[in-house]
């Protein structure tokens, strides 16, 4: 079975919207998706509908974006199969606006040096749920001063120490897996190649924050997949994989389905979401029982 259980729309910070990947998807041959905006499930509904009527199955997902102080990373979470989805997006509209505020706020100061309006930035970013530097990126290139949105210029502008790179509230990693959980999904670390912390994985294993991680992913070269496989064997977790579909917003480009997730980890994968979404109804149910009590009590 063909899975690849990482791409992002024009809801985030993707090229394609959700009826153009979930038909893509299936053109390719993928038997499953997930499509993982960040910080937003809002694909989810679209992307079931489409899915089901073109025979393709989609598990439902989000990239969250957190801060893990004690590694000091910042490492971006897959929840997949998320039983409450209203509860989950509630929690990440907050930090969709903090981030639409820095990034308004990083758009103003590339305003002082490039003849550029707020107006083409909304425009750019009209069908997303907040703003990215892809959107500034699209302006600028559509002006001519790059003919590659993430290329050059974008690194010069949005790198590390750059006047333009202003930071970002996100929630802590902690937050993000408890929020998840208390959702019904499950919780894998996506890309671990990309932070340049050899030992994010084991601490996040250590302090029993994620179930599972992403082994195929175009940044994680051979090393990284060796720890990942070590690590999953000796902690017995599952493993999974994704291009991290941009479209053309990458600075290499993959299509979709270059990177797949193993078979056994998409099995485990789908039978730890049905057992999170379990242990979520049980809970809720509990809670509703409870609920008549504590009236009466008070």
């Amino acid at each position: 079975m063909k899975a690849d259980l990482h791409s992002h729309t024009v809801l985030s910070d993707g090229a394609l919207n959700v009826d153009q990947l979930i038909s893509q998807a299936k053109r390719t041959g993928l038997d499953y998706i997930a499509v993982t905006d960040h910080n937003s499930t809002h694909s989810i509904p679209a992307a079931r509908a489409l899915g089901e009527e073109l025979e393709i199955n989609v598990i439902p997902g989000v990239e969250i974006n957190s801060v893990h102080e004690a590694s000091d990373t910042k490492p971006h979470l897959l929840c997949y199969c998320p039983a409450d989805i209203k509860k989950l997006q509630k929690k990440l509209d907050r930090y969709l606006e903090y981030q639409r505020e820095t990034k308004l706020a990083m758009y103003e100061k590339l305003m002082e040096d490039y003849p550029i309006t707020k107006e083409q930035l909304f425009e750019a970013a009209s069908e997303s749920t907040t703003l990215y530097e892809v959107h500034m990126m699209q302006v600028l290139a559509s002006l001519g001063y790059t003919g590659t949105p993430i290329g050059e210029l974008h690194g010069e502008l949005f790198s590390s120490g750059s006047k333009y790179k202003l930071p970002q509230k996100d929630m802590t990693t902690r937050e993000a897996v408890d929020l998840i959980r208390s959702c019904g999904g499950v919780v894998v670390l996506a890309h671990p190649g990309e932070y340049k912390n050899p030992m994010l994985m084991e601490m996040l294993i250590e302090e029993n924050l994620i179930d599972g991680l992403e082994l195929n992913h175009p940044r994680n070269d051979k090393h990284t997949k060796e720890h990942i496989e070590s690590l999953a064997r000796e902690h017995d977790l599952f493993m999974t994989g994704g291009t991290d579909f941009h479209g053309l917003y990458t600075k290499t480009p993959y299509p979709i389905g270059s990177f797949l997730c193993p078979e056994e980890g998409l099995e485990r994968l789908i039978a730890a979401g049905k057992n999170a979404n379990r242990s979520y109804l049980e809970s809720s149910r509990h809670e509703e029982e409870k609920t008549p009590e504590s009236i009466d009590e008070q």
